[in-house]
């Protein structure tokens, strides 16, 4: 077979499948249908993930609101150990200057050992609260109850709303009989 025979076939088979190509594939692109088809399925698949993302983003929120309330309680332990009393101004507690965030302000809520809202100072040797009141009606208040169940020891309960519209929550309470503390009206223990 010479070089001539060889560059005949070649040019042959490339210029039939030149017209083969076009005869099977006249035009190049995409149809209305499967554009719409394209849409309809991605739209499904971001109706599916949206919800699922905007529920991420709510717990990483609470997470964060757990994290500052249990260092304001970890700091509200120390603080008792240092002045044999706890504190209701938050600035005391060496939190820098991070009083709320864009989802929770963070506030001390003061009472007596019963629950009942109010400054007396004999109560603040007991017991004492940590709020986090959420900015959103999509989150949870968050509460951590400090107090002295007992005689040798400091203890925090953690609790959270029961439902999402707690704006000012209460102050917790201290079973003296169960040596416990007992979390705020509408709030469950975590």
């Amino acid at each position: 077979m010479s070089f001539k025979n060889l560059e005949f076939i070649i040019s042959v088979w490339l210029r039939d499948r030149r017209f083969s190509k076009t005869q099977f594939f006249p035009a190049q692109g995409f149809t209305l249908i499967e554009l719409l088809v394209t849409m309809i399925i991605i739209g499904l698949l971001a109706a599916i993930a949206l919800p699922s993302f905007l529920s991420q983003t709510n717990k990483a929120r609470f997470a964060e609101a757990k994290a500052y309330i249990a260092t304001m309680s970890r700091l509200q332990q120390a603080y008792y150990l240092e002045k044999q009393s706890f504190t209701s101004d938050i600035t005391k507690l060496g939190l820098g200057t991070k009083l709320s965030s864009s989802s929770f302000t963070y506030s001390i809520v003061s009472g007596d050992i019963n629950g009942n809202p109010g400054t007396n100072p004999l109560d603040l040797k007991q017991i004492i609260t940590n709020a986090a009141v959420p900015s959103s009606a999509t989150l949870k208040a968050f509460v951590g109850v400090v107090g002295i169940p007992g005689v040798v020891r400091v203890d925090t309960v953690f609790c959270i709303g029961n439902f999402a519209d707690i704006a000012a929550p209460l102050p917790g309470a201290l079973s003296i009989a169960g040596q416990t503390m007992i979390c705020p009206t509408d709030f469950s223990p975590e």
